[in-house]
């Protein structure tokens, strides 16, 4: 797996979690409708860096749902104490934006690939053509409007009024906290992990 890679793989885990925990319990639950399974070890890794207040390595119940508050608070925009798919999608837009232009793509030198072969110009010409109307045609557009988005906030809408309520949310982020709590220790830490072989 190239870095560029992994970044947006670690990218979509913690804009998963950002946006709705529901919408990562769909993901933890492993591949199917919802796509390809998230692993547990990159939602630990964003909730260290977002909700570890103290910096102990653990995540307690305490502090996951403070997170979870100040979430719900900045995904809804208009503060009228619902999610409505649109204020998802913006948040999730929004966030996205900003990594793009944290970590700007790097330019090739020249004409040589990353790995020092002639044909790096024509690769790159190659992947762009690979790539053109993606952008028409994303998980919010194009051939399938809402797609999986759409699923998992159907999933959190429990009572299908086409909105998330604080009351929602804040459920399916306990059902998370215990999916990822695997040991039922009342905290998430590296001991919840898998042991999983080094690829």
């Amino acid at each position: 797996m190239t870095i560029r890679k992994f970044a947006l793989t670690a990218l979509g885990a913690a804009l998963v979690l950002s946006t709705t925990a529901p919408m990562s319990m769909a993901a933890l639950r492993g591949a199917g409708r919802e796509g390809p399974p998230m692993r547990p070890e990159l939602a630990y890794v964003y909730l260290l860096k977002t909700a570890d207040t103290n910096k102990d390595g653990k995540i307690s119940k305490e502090e996951f749902a403070a997170r979870q508050d100040a979430l719900f608070t900045e995904i809804d925009a208009d503060k009228d104490g619902s999610i409505t798919p649109k204020e998802m999608r913006d948040y999730r837009r929004a966030k996205m934006e900003a990594f793009r232009a944290a970590n700007p793509r790097p330019e090739r030198a020249n004409a040589e690939g990353m790995d020092g072969k002639k044909g790096g110009k024509e690769h790159a010409e190659r992947d762009g053509k690979r790539h053109e109307g993606r952008k028409s045609e994303g998980r919010e557009g194009g051939k399938r409007p809402g797609g999986r988005m759409n699923a998992m906030f159907a999933m959190v809408d429990t009572d299908g009024n086409g909105q998330i309520s604080k009351a929602e949310f804040t459920a399916a982020g306990e059902k998370m906290f215990t999916r990822l709590d695997k040991n039922n220790d009342g905290v998430i830490s590296i001991d919840d992990m898998p042991d999983r072989p080094f690829l």
